[in-house]
Formats: structure tokens, sequence, C-alpha cells
């Protein structure tokens, strides 16, 4: 009988994680390591880090699954709990002296955490076994085979396909002689640019289960990925660690579908996926662990609506700013997203929200059967900056250095629609409009709950804080 475990040997420049071995269905699978929560540098400007900083660790690995299979996990350190999440998975680990035992029914991110902490975790990342892999001497393909490849810009043509083959690691790096450019309001060296780079381009495809590192970039760098005026784009499978900056910019595109992508990243300022000003974007079954916004939508443009953004089946941990919303960001109105049966393990400051501080309406934004872990296990040094209880939803119109309008916008129509709570507390939330005529209107809870309690009945069970230019606020009958 065939192993239904697919999985890749790693670069020998990769080392090994010192944390955990795994084996897959009998299957000895690579154990990546991944820097988390940066270290952060003081600085008038915008926080920043040094050029290699310290931060924690955490492990990752990939495989692709067929079918059922049984995963056992060597811990190197001593512990006494494991939990895998999200607890939806119905996973339920079996501790044996340092092994930690379960099954994986299918294809799915899940999370091992030990002794309920936030630090150290192990993250697995399965998919879906590959179809139709593109050949290496296709024109068309821009090709990485397993391998280390060192890339300063990706920049495919309408109709390529960029395949990132499991076992490579395509690690960006700086153009020679490239110096930067120093701004003097933020007082930093910005690297402009992004590593695969998609303009003015149609029916372009970057997928395979390789990973693409920016290790190498310092922040503020790069994006990995930068969309512009383009049109019918698929991303699927592929890893990015360690973002000098924004993940994913899905620029004034429509169309766009992202995939079963898996980000790791520890800097600040790499939002996990920002659809910006964009139109007709599908985000489905992805990982994201990042240092900033996870997964938003925003509108840099004054001139761009932005509207149906589906978002669906993703997991997301988020080390700073909002787990899913409408963040910041927001010169023009922003209509219809949804985000749908997702998964937060971690939030470090607000898991759903909308913050509005340019001039647009921001309209029509609904989370539906979302699960928060509420792992919350306390972090110190300089993690530990605006520190403070997680949020379940934050709701702000306010005036601040992300703004470019001069007038506030307003917030119409959220709805929270089967939200479920672990960890036995129910996290506060916050309504706050600007003024009278820049306000929040029509926000409806129905059904939110702590896991195996009945849906909270009232705004004090929901710890709404009280609210500042906020009507027509309702708890609905599930």
């Amino acid at each position: 009988m065939s192993s239904p475990v697919i999985t890749w040997p790693a670069p020998p420049t990769e080392a090994p994680s010192p944390d955990f071995t795994v084996r897959i269905g009998g299957v000895p699978v690579f154990v990546y390591q991944a820097r988390v929560r940066a270290e952060i540098l003081p600085n008038t400007g915008l926080w920043t880090h040094e050029t290699d900083p310290a931060g924690e660790r955490a492990s990752f690995a990939i495989a692709d699954l067929s079918g059922p299979a049984a995963v056992e996990v060597t811990v190197q350190r001593s512990f006494r709990t494991a939990a895998v999440l999200p607890y939806g998975a119905g996973v339920a680990p079996e501790v044996e002296g340092s092994v930690v035992r379960f099954t994986v029914d299918r294809p799915r991110h899940l999370t091992l955490v030990l002794d309920d902490s936030d630090q150290y975790p192990l993250h697995l990342f399965l998919g879906e076994p590959e179809t139709d892999i593109p050949d290496p001497d296709d024109p068309d393909v821009l090709y990485f085979g397993p391998g280390v490849h060192e890339v300063t810009e990706i920049a495919p043509r309408s109709g390529q396909t960029v395949y990132l083959a499991g076992g490579a690691v395509v690690k960006a790096v700086l153009h020679p002689g490239e110096a930067g450019v120093f701004n003097e309001k933020w007082n930093v060296t910005f690297y402009r640019g992004s590593v695969i780079t998609l303009h003015d381009v149609d029916g372009v495809t970057v997928r395979g289960r390789g990973i693409l590192d920016a290790s190498a970039i310092p922040h503020p760098g790069r994006s990995m990925l930068n969309f512009r005026d383009a049109r019918g784009i698929t991303i699927a499978g592929v890893t990015l660690r360690d973002a000098a900056n924004w993940n994913f910019v899905i620029g004034s595109s429509e169309n766009v579908t992202v995939e079963d992508v898996r980000i790791i990243s520890g800097r600040l300022n790499s939002d996990g996926i920002n659809s910006v000003n964009a139109r007709g974007v599908r985000i489905r079954g992805c990982f994201v662990r990042n240092h900033d916004d996870s997964i938003v939508v925003k509108t840099t443009r004054p001139d761009l609506p932005a509207e149906d953004i589906q978002v669906e089946d993703c997991v997301i941990w988020n080390d700073w700013g909002y787990a899913l919303g409408v963040s910041y960001e927001t010169r023009s109105p922003i209509s219809n997203v949804t985000f749908t049966r997702c998964a937060i393990l971690f939030a470090r400051h607000w898991c759903m929200g909308v913050h509005v501080s340019d001039g647009a309406t921001i309209r029509g934004v609904t989370f539906r059967d979302i699960a928060y872990s509420g792992l919350r296990a306390p972090a110190a040094g300089a993690y530990a900056a605006l520190a403070g209880e997680p949020m379940l939803l934050k709701l702000s119109i306010v005036e601040d250095v992300w703004g470019h309008d001069p007038e506030r916008g307003r917030i119409r129509d959220i709805l929270l629609d089967g939200v479920t709570i672990h960890g036995g507390v129910m996290p506060a939330s916050l309504l706050e409009g600007y003024d009278a005529e820049h306000d929040i209107r029509g926000v409806t809870f129905r059904d939110v709950r702590l896991a195996g309690e009945p849906p909270a009945r009232t705004l004090a069970d929901l710890r709404v804080e009280p609210m500042r230019f906020a009507e027509e606020v309702t708890v609905a009958e599930s």
C-alpha cells in the first residue's frame, strides 16, 4: 500500500528545528524554523528592527496528504499538556512521554501548542496533492526546482506560471549596490519594490510547495507579492517566510484567487494578505501568521472602490493588529466583504474590526462562523508594547498618522453571525465613532457565545464597552 504522505527534502542549508521531529504516516517530515515576533528597535519614526533581529522561534512542516494519516511529534523539551488547534478540527492528541500522537483526517492547517503556551508552537501545513505539475522546460513556466535560489525580482508576463517545487527555497536579495531610500518622516531607510511583481498582467499563476524567503531583505523592505492592475491571478500552495514588509498587496486588481497559501512572518508591517482597491477577490484555505494585520481590506486610492471580497476557511495567528477586517487606509468605499468559517488561534490586539482613518464609508462587512481559540499566554519584552486584553471586535473612526483625507468616514451594516470563543472568557468589544456626522450605524451580534454555552443575549454579556457615536447596535435572536 502506498503512503498517503508526500514530502520533500529540505536544502542542506536549512537548519532543522531544534524543538520537534515529525513523522506523518510513518514518513519523516523535515521541520523548518521561522523567526516570529522579531525584537522591536525603538525609533522616533516608524518602529523597525535590527538587520538580523532576535525574536521568538516557531517551527513548521510541509506535506501533502491523499487521505487520513497518523502524526507523531517528538518534542525536544519537557512539557505537561498538548493541544492541536483549531479546536474545530476535532483533533485529540495523546501524550506519551516526549511524544505527541494524533490522527489527521484530511489536508488542513494545524498547530500544536504545549502547556497552553503561545511560544514555540509547531505549525503543520498539510495540503492536497498537487496535480498538473508544470514542465520545467516550458517557456511559459518560471521553474524553481529543489534547492536554494537567490532572486532580486520575479516579474512574469501574462499567461505565465511561477512554480516553486517542493524542497525549493527562493531567497530574495537586494540588487547589487542597493542602498535604499531614507525617509525623514519615519526615520528609516525603505527598500522599495517586491519579490514577485504582477503589474498589468492577465492570467498569471504562482504555485507549488516551495518557500519564498525574504529574511535577507532589511526592514522595512520589499513586499513578497505585489499586484497592480492585474486580472485573473491565482496564487496557491506556496509558503512565505519572514517578509520584510507586507506579504501580499492585491492592488487595484480583479478576479484574484489566493488558495492554501501559508504565511509565517515575524517582522513589523508584515501584513498577511491586503486586498487594496480590489474587486472579486477569493481567499480560501490559507494559514496566516504575521506581525501586523492578517487578512484585511484597504483602499489607498480615492478613486477606486473595493467590493466583493470573500475570505473562507482560513486559519489566523495574529501577532499584531487586526486578525480579520478592514483597516486603516480607507480612502474610497468598501462594500460586500465576508469572512466565513475562519479560525483565529491567537490575536494580540483585535480579532475582528473596521478601522477608518480616511474619508470613505465602509458598508456591509460580515463575520460568519468564526472561532477564536483564546490562546492568550502572557508575552514579555519588546513584544509587550501596546499590551492589553485582546478584543473580539473593534469598530473605530479616528484621525491617525495613516490617514490622508481631511474628513473622516463612516461605518455601516456590520454583522457578527456565529462566533465561538474558547478559553472561558468573553473578550470585550469597542464601538467608537468620530462624531455625530461620522458615526457607526447598524451593528448586529447574532449567536456570539463562549464555547459550550448559550449565545450572549445582551450587549453587557458581550462586554461591549460604552459606545461613542454608535447607533442601531443590536443583539439578534439566533
